[in-house]
């Protein structure tokens, strides 16, 4: 009796079970269906989202692509922009060494032509004192040209008058002598020492006119040379 009573208490404990189980099952299927289609909305949602990322993703490649070709031209400017610079600094570098050279050029010029300027400055005032004494040489030289002058006018006077006296005493002698000459054909020679007396003036005139126009001769000559001198003082001068 024992034995089928827990026999019939297993059956009822196992009917229990299997109502509760199937119970169960169906709620568990009820909630893997809402789970399934949960999971279906999510994935769906997850699938939008993973489009919206690739969206972005690839839009963000575009983005970095063009900032990479972007920084690459950027790059490219500046390395050319960087070679620039430096041809830039050399060629700076050149013109300073190139304007320093000139300017050590320049400055030994500007001392060579110090130099000479204070040697042109010398001979300058040299030549200056020079030029003042030759002119003062020349005035005083044409002072005595005209003092000599003066003299020369003064001994062409001085002839001229003595050769109007000559002639005079010429004149007055020959026709003294012609008296003479008469008187001593007259008086058949007897007035010889009177007539050598007379000649011997007329010689005398003659040699005091020859003395006369040798002078002249002289001062003639001495003033051609004085003029000669001053010619070439006035040239040297000018």
């Amino acid at each position: 009796m024992l034995d089928i009573s827990i026999t019939e208490k297993q059956h009822n404990f196992l009917n229990t079970m299997s109502d509760d189980h199937a119970a169960n099952v169906q709620d568990a299927s009820h909630d893997v269906e809402k789970k399934c289609k949960t999971d279906e909305n999510n994935f769906a949602d997850m699938e939008k989202k993973m489009q919206a990322v690739d969206m972005r993703e690839e839009s963000m490649l575009k983005r970095i692509t063009e900032k990479d070709k972007t920084i690459c031209k950027m790059s490219n400017v500046v390395e050319a922009y960087e070679r620039t610079i430096a041809e830039l600094i050399s060629e700076k570098e050149t013109l300073i060494r190139t304007h320093e050279l000139e300017c050590e050029s320049l400055k030994q010029d500007n001392e060579i032509n110090a130099q000479h300027l204070e040697s042109l400055e010398k001979t300058f005032s040299n030549l200056y004192a020079k030029y003042e004494r030759m002119k003062k040489n020349a005035v005083e030289y044409k002072e005595r040209e005209e003092k000599l002058l003066n003299k020369v006018l003064k001994l062409e006077e001085c002839l001229k008058a003595q050769e109007q006296r000559y002639e005079k005493m010429k004149s007055h002698a020959m026709s003294q002598l012609e008296i003479a000459n008469t008187k001593i054909d007259e008086a058949n020679r007897n007035h010889s020492q009177e007539s050598a007396k007379l000649k011997a003036q007329i010689k005398k005139e003659e040699l005091y006119r020859i003395s006369i126009n040798e002078q002249l001769i002289q001062k003639s000559k001495e003033n051609e040379e004085l003029v000669k001198i001053c010619d070439e003082l006035i040239s040297d001068t000018n």
